[in-house]
């Protein structure tokens, strides 16, 4: 009877470590948070533990292969992204440039422009004419009729001047024209600081709806709205 009981003694560990059936309780570990057994722990765990763990081992490596390819996938994205920011960058930058270049150029006319006369006193000799043509003035003799229209309340015939009259030197493009008498649409639309272009005149009619009725019928001394792109949304 003692002689059985050895035996079983003996025996008990070993069935019990190959059925599954250990004492041991292991720690709980969760491994989505990076917890895993060490070797010493993992031989101690049972066949049914083992299995559990290495199950979910196999889970958490196919959910970080799922990561990793969805990252590649997520980089070869952004990596396009980059590229076609990368050309709207360049784009801007030349954009930038060019603008920049443009604003200077203006800048520059500007400065220039501030530095030409606003009056003129007329000299001996000098006609509308003559006066347009000058460098100062507009480098065109033929730009003399907006002189005339910018000094009509002193000038009544543009063939006849005065030296020593001080004339209005107009720069600027109007924004607002003032009717004068023998004057239509197309004619203002003409005038080479209105737009140089007759056929234009409906741009001023269609923002002078509130004004104008016909567009063949507008009266001396209307004032008119000149639209210019700036302010044409």
């Amino acid at each position: 009877m003692r002689m059985r009981s050895v035996v079983l003694f003996g025996v008990l560990p070993a069935l019990l470590a190959i059925t599954g059936c250990s004492g041991y309780k292991p720690r709980p570990v969760d491994i989505a948070k990076g917890e895993y057994y060490e070797d010493t722990e993992y031989k101690k765990l049972s066949k049914r533990d083992k299995e559990a763990y290495c199950k979910a081992l196999a889970g958490e490596l196919d959910e970080l292969a799922a990561r990793a390819k969805k990252a590649e996938t997520e980089l070869e994205g952004n990596k396009e992204k980059i590229k076609r920011l990368t050309r709207e960058l360049r784009d801007a930058e030349r954009e930038y440039t060019a603008y920049t270049t443009e604003i200077d150029e203006l800048s520059r006319q500007l400065q220039e422009l501030e530095k030409l006369p606003t009056t003129w006193k007329l000299q001996y000799g000098e006609c509308l004419w003559t006066l347009a043509s000058k460098e100062e003035i507009y480098k065109d003799p033929l730009k003399w009729p907006r002189i005339y229209r910018s000094n009509k309340e002193l000038i009544e015939d543009p063939d006849w001047v005065l030296a020593g009259w001080e004339l209005k030197i107009p720069r600027e493009y109007p924004y607002s024209y003032t009717v004068a008498s023998d004057e239509w649409l197309g004619r203002i639309a003409g005038y080479w600081e209105i737009y140089g272009d007759y056929r234009k005149w409906p741009l001023i009619f269609e923002a002078n709806r509130d004004r104008i009725r016909d567009p063949d019928l507008i009266f001396p001394n209307q004032e008119l709205v000149i639209p210019r792109p700036d302010t044409l949304r």
